[in-house]
């Protein structure tokens, strides 16, 4: 989202959300100013920056044991902690996510949950650090990824690993693979893994949440807990050309639900001037 379409929407500071697929083939540029807000003149928000894109679904199968790969529009990009770190410090986000392993779903094995938890374990000691270290990063937050898939046990493992790090909050990472698949996933199945885990994590602490979950899921998630998400699922459904409304009752959580999507396609949305 460019600056003056921002405007548009508001002109209240916001947490804006980066990703390193979309802004890895910037680095050169970007060095050569103090830090991202400054190339992008957005220097009034914050910044917070993922391993992954919300919006792009994670190819599978890419990971390594001392490394993680992540895909923009030119192709694969693999990335050790240290390299992670480097693009780090150049774009000097305000809140940034060490490097983490977030390659599960329903479907992964036991066994996958756990190399997920062992990876980013390895990550993000050396993401702590070099964050420690860095004069750069010394006013930066640094959040902690929770791993485990849909595997209590790993998930356990994770925050007691975890929890008494000097971190900013939590990513409950590992549920999905990102892009818009993430908005058919159901309460339902992934109620138990949330709650297990909002329960074991410092209460004092953000604890997020990324993906295109839809709004009902949104308000879920925060009754269990969850403090801040991405808005993946708003651009999803602009990129598609529709549009949603949604109704809330307060008084009623059964009430909350999506009403039927609106096809900005459509002939009678068109706007046609008469000469």
């Amino acid at each position: 989202m460019t600056k003056d379409v921002l405007k548009m929407l508001t002109t209240k500071q916001q947490l804006l959300s980066i990703s390193v697929p979309s802004i890895i083939t910037m680095t050169d540029a970007v060095e050569h100013f103090t830090s991202f807000t400054e190339f992008v003149n957005m220097q009034e928000h914050l910044t917070l920056l993922t391993v992954q894109d919300p919006a792009q679904t994670t190819n599978s199968g890419f990971q390594r044991s001392d490394s993680i790969a992540v895909w923009s529009r030119k192709g694969k990009h693999t990335l050790s902690a240290n390299g992670y770190m480097d693009l780090v410090e150049i774009i000097k986000p305000d809140i940034y996510l060490a490097l983490c392993d977030g390659d599960t779903d329903l479907k992964s094995t036991a066994k996958r949950a756990k190399k997920a938890v062992y990876r980013s374990r390895i990550c993000l000691e050396t993401c702590l650090d070099r964050h420690t270290a860095s004069e750069t990063l010394h006013s930066t937050g640094i959040l902690g990824a929770v791993e485990g898939g849909y595997n209590i046990d790993a998930r356990q493992t994770s925050i007691e690993y975890l929890k008494d790090k000097p971190l900013l909050g939590f990513v409950i990472d590992g549920l999905h693979r990102s892009g818009p698949e993430v908005a058919n996933i159901s309460f339902k199945e992934i109620k138990q893994i949330v709650e297990h885990t909002i329960n074991l994590l410092p209460k004092n602490k953000l604890r997020v949440s990324m993906g295109s979950w839809n709004p009902v899921i949104v308000l879920n998630l925060i009754e269990l807990g969850v403090d801040v998400f991405d808005s993946s699922y708003a651009y999803l459904i602009t990129e598609q050309s529709r549009a949603f409304t949604f109704s809330c009752d307060h008084s009623s959580k059964q009430n909350n639900h999506l009403e039927p999507e609106i096809s900005l396609n459509e002939k009678r949305y068109l706007n046609i001037k008469k000469k």
